[in-house]
């Protein structure tokens, strides 16, 4: 028999939690669902812990060798059969009436594409701690908008989709590993209509320092860097014109460019240019180097904007804007340093003088 939900879990090294996350499943009010939790080749003793829960919901897959969270959801979502996933971790907890709310939303709520649970922060031993999770924004365009020029605002444990959904961005990237969850969302978010509920559906573990027990450390800001091009990418594959006006129609109008179908990536590109941080903008510049590759799409631009080579060599100023800005403050520091001497300098001869 087909299970309503299925709960895809990669799990890693968790054997101080896993089994309150499934003591957590199995005390779900709405009891139609299967775990398939995937052990990532774990170094403790978390698939002990896993097995000695002996109930046939409960699917056990073992990686032969560490693979990543993504691998684990292929892994997960290959072995599963419910017409709604649930994707979380083995060290967080679901509230106990997480799958009946989530299930009352989709049933109500036919165009409903995903649904993004609250959270509450628990810390090592399950105790509340401070709530740092909070997601302020909640209209689809504007996350998009949020996601491609500032950061992921989305809280992505306990994210349930439809199955259908998931197949179209199926099999995920290997490779992508603190931007995953941020690039499932963008193309759910693409997809249709999302909700985020009201209720506090997840307890999301965080460790005393008020970071993920999952997080991996001082690599990760420089991963975010290196994995945020595939995010922005995506982007680029909306071809809809008027879905790029609704997400940014404030920047086109600031831009002062009508966007076209056949430059939709240049405009998106000088918006981040324009708006994004650094590392968004070297993204957008090298998507207009790349854009601007022929006769053809010089004289499109020139025909569209007015847009020359002279306008494109300006368009380093805006990657190195912070550092434009650095320089500046340091030349007008040195001038108000020598100013400074100067008066001194005066105010000690006049005294002298007069003196």
């Amino acid at each position: 028999m087909k299970a309503k939900f299925s709960i895809l879990c990669p799990s890693f090294n968790h054997e101080k939690y896993v089994s309150f996350f499934i003591q957590s499943l199995l005390k779900q009010s709405f009891k139609d669902f299967e775990l398939i939790i995937v052990d990532d080749c774990s170094s403790d003793k978390n698939v002990e812990k896993i097995k000695y829960f002996k109930d046939e919901r409960i699917k056990l897959i073992q990686h032969s060798y560490n693979q990543g969270i993504n691998a684990s959801l292929n892994t997960a979502f290959h072995h599963s059969k419910g017409d709604l996933l649930v994707f979380c971790a083995s060290d967080d907890m679901l509230e106990p009436n997480f799958l009946e709310l989530a299930y009352k939303h989709f049933k109500e709520n036919e165009e409903l594409i995903c649904l993004y649970p609250r959270l509450t922060s628990i810390d090592e031993n399950n105790n509340l701690i401070k709530d740092t999770n909070k997601i302020t924004i909640t209209n689809r365009m504007e996350i998009l908008r949020h996601i491609f020029l500032k950061d992921h605002c989305l809280s992505s444990p306990g994210l349930t989709l439809k199955r259908q959904a998931f197949e179209k961005i199926f099999p995920l990237r290997h490779s992508l590993c603190n931007h995953q969850d941020t690039f499932i969302n963008v193309n759910l978010l693409t997809m249709g209509e999302i909700l985020i509920t009201d209720e506090k559906l997840v307890r999301y573990r965080k460790n005393s320092s008020h970071s993920n027990i999952s997080a991996y450390g001082n690599a990760t800001k420089l991963r975010e860097k290196l994995e945020l091009d595939f995010v922005l990418d995506l982007y680029l594959d909306i071809k809809n014109l008027d879905f790029i006006e609704e997400i940014f129609k404030d920047d086109i109008k600031e831009l002062g460019m009508k966007p076209f179908e056949d430059t939709l990536d240049f405009i998106l590109a000088m918006i981040a240019l324009n708006k994004g941080d650094e590392t968004r903008r070297i993204w957008a510049y090298h998507k207009i180097m790349s854009f601007y590759k022929d006769k053809s799409r010089s004289d499109l631009l020139y025909e569209r904007y007015n847009f020359t080579f002279k306008d494109f060599l300006s368009l380093t100023n805006l990657v190195q804007k912070d550092d434009l800005v650095l320089i500046k403050y340091k030349k007008y520091k040195r001038l108000f340093r020598y100013s400074l001497f100067l008066c001194i300098f005066l105010l000690i001869f006049i005294i002298f003088m007069v003196v």
